[in-house]
């Protein structure tokens, strides 16, 4: 009698058998990505918008088009006779059970090559782990927890920096304010959404805060769905950090400095991880008082003149949302472009052969529209390339303020008080 983990390990194997069998197939025909995004729930403008660029980045493959990024000259994966892509798109709504059922579907009913997403990392985990039950590789371009790449997979790989990169950014940042300013910075605080994405700030924070000079912390965390912030930002006033650390969500992030500005809490300087605090919506809803808040992104309109195909993408981009591309889509266009190099590369579609051409890949950081210094994974799946940078929001827009060689203004720093605004 079989056992089941070995019952399973003979479904797998019987799964990539099958998946080599038909890969002459769909080399003549089609290759299938299966993306999840959070097309609905408290981050679906973004994933909406992030899913936007993703599909401009295939368009961009499958057709023609006179821009200087690989592939765009050319139809379709040159080394696969042009054969084009074909998205597979699911909405998970932010929910972890979902994305792992998304998964098994999009593996086994149609016979995906590639998975790809999913903004949260809470649902990029369940979801990777059916694909590295296939053995099929699943990439992420803006899922930032780092324990996603700290499970010993084969089959999962992180183009973008992870929450660890971020805070070691926010930190030295902090750390040069400090100085610059002559300002003593004392007390932290973290306040973030409760779940695995939100969680690795504040275990990053928790340890590099004294390290960095800091001698009291307060964490500060709130569930997904949450409707009033006012609890938590009365215990964060009453414990007067001197800055803030933030992750998260599309409606929270809003929710939460509406808090403090009707709370009267004025920490000297809010830094956020990318994603909501990076969007248009984020200005458009809280008027002048989204101004000085600092985001880690990975993508400013600055780009445009340090990356030769970022202005080219950022107006397709906006044509088709009516938007300038901000951080989260083009990660996710980065690390759509990612999974085309390999693609490419691979010397069939056997989920095998995949998985060993992404473990190749290694691209310049001047071939994409990211401020990273290029795509290159260790044996984690971790793009060891990945930088960021941190913008400030000045009179409704957001301005790249480090690191110096990428600023094109200067920091305010300490934030004025919300009556002075």
């Amino acid at each position: 009698m079989k056992r089941p983990f070995q019952i399973a390990a003979l479904a797998a194997a019987a799964f990539s058998a099958a998946m080599v069998s038909g890969g002459a197939l769909a080399q003549a025909n089609e290759i299938r990505i299966g993306i999840m995004m959070p097309l609905s729930g408290p981050a679906a403008r973004s994933g909406q918008e992030t899913l936007e660029a993703a599909k401009l980045a295939y368009d961009i493959v499958n057709g023609s088009h006179d821009i200087p990024l690989p592939f765009a000259k050319t139809r379709g994966i040159p080394s696969k006779n042009g054969a084009k892509i074909r998205l597979i798109i699911e909405d998970h709504g932010g929910r972890p059970e979902r994305g792992a059922a998304i998964a098994e579907r999009m593996i086994t009913q149609d016979k995906v090559h590639i998975l790809q997403g999913a903004f949260h990392s809470a649902v990029a985990a369940p979801a990777s782990q059916v694909a590295e039950k296939y053995g099929i590789p699943f990439v992420t371009g803006g899922s930032e927890s780092p324990a996603l790449t700290e499970r010993g997979f084969k089959t999962f790989f992180s183009v973008t920096p992870t929450a660890n990169d971020i805070a070691r950014d926010f930190f030295t940042f902090i750390q040069d304010m400090a100085r610059e300013k002559n300002v003593k910075l004392r007390t932290l605080g973290v306040i973030h959404v409760n779940d695995n994405w939100g969680s690795s700030l504040a275990q990053a924070s928790e340890r590099m805060y004294r390290q960095y000079g800091f001698e009291k912390l307060t964490t500060i965390s709130y569930g997904a769905q949450v409707s009033d912030l006012r609890s938590e930002v009365l215990k964060l006033k009453s414990d007067t950090p001197d800055v803030l650390l933030q992750a998260s969500f599309d409606s929270d992030a809003i929710l939460a400095v509406r808090s403090y500005q009707a709370l009267a809490f004025t920490p000297k300087a809010i830094l956020a991880m990318g994603a909501s605090f990076a969007t248009p919506d984020f200005i458009k809803a809280l008027g002048k008082n989204a101004d000085y808040a600092f985001s880690h992104t990975k993508f400013d309109a600055a780009l445009i003149q340090k990356r030769k195909a970022a202005g080219d993408v950022s107006r397709m981009f906006e044509q088709r949302t009516g938007k300038a591309i901000w951080d989260a889509p083009a990660r996710e266009f980065t690390a759509s472009m990612t999974i085309a190099d390999a693609l490419q590369r691979a010397r069939s579609l056997a989920p095998k052969d995949i998985v060993a051409a992404l473990r190749e890949t290694n691209i310049d950081g001047a071939d994409t529209i990211s401020p990273y210094k290029g795509v290159k994974f260790n044996e984690q799946g971790q793009n060891i390339l990945a930088t960021g940078l941190i913008t400030q929001i000045q009179s409704g827009q957001h301005y790249p303020v480090w690191p110096k060689e990428l600023a094109v203004k200067e920091y305010v720093f300490p934030a004025p008080a919300w009556d002075k605004r």
